[in-house]
């Protein structure tokens, strides 16, 4: 009689046993579904449109661009040490004039040699890019008024409308390395509405 009761005992655990594990990774398998759930309703939520190279995030406040590191700026490759030198707030802001195409520039800097720099960059960049050495410069109208140096060492690449340089400066402290973009015919505005009389 005593071994019925224990092997009864023994079973009715077993089954509780059971019933734990199973209602356990039912509650597991709920707690999983509605996390992937409520990820997926945030990612549709902020519009997170994943391309082959960028992401862009829509927002109540606005649209945000998501690049690759080696693509911020210019969309010209930066060279890996480098840290992004933030612009002071006694930087210049020079007026847009509407006959001059719109620059955009980055800065750069890193501790590395300016030879090692310059040799990493004739590696990454594509043929169209020329190298001018020390010495006066053949740049296009766009970067005449950029801060290229006789002594930087330039590279110069033109594509269609799409004018880009790298220029790298020697540093007391290694090189700074300036990324600018611009275009060879600036966008045309809108034609203007006479006043309404």
């Amino acid at each position: 009689m005593a071994k019925s009761t224990s092997a009864s005992g023994g079973a009715s655990s077993s089954k509780s046993l059971l019933f734990m594990m199973i209602a356990m990774t039912c509650g597991f398998c709920v707690l999983l579904g509605g996390g992937l759930l409520m990820a997926s309703r945030v990612i549709n939520a902020l519009g997170l449109r994943a391309g082959s190279d960028k992401a862009t995030v829509r927002t109540p406040l606005g649209e945000f661009r998501v690049e690759r590191a080696k693509e911020v700026g210019p969309g010209l490759p930066v060279y890996p040490a480098a840290t992004l030198v933030l612009p002071g707030s006694a930087a210049a802001h020079l007026a847009l004039h509407e006959d001059q195409p719109q620059v955009l520039a980055s800065t750069y800097h890193t501790n590395t040699s300016r030879e090692y720099v310059v040799n990493w960059y004739l590696e990454h960049l594509s043929p169209e890019f020329a190298r001018q050495d020390s010495g006066p410069k053949k740049l296009p109208q766009a970067f005449r008024n950029s801060h290229i140096s006789d002594d930087d060492i330039a590279f110069v690449g033109e594509r269609g409308d799409q004018i880009r340089a790298v220029a790298l400066t020697l540093d007391d402290t290694g090189t700074k390395i300036t990324l600018l973009r611009s275009y060879a015919n600036p966008p045309a505005s809108a034609p203007a509405q006479p006043p309404a009389q």
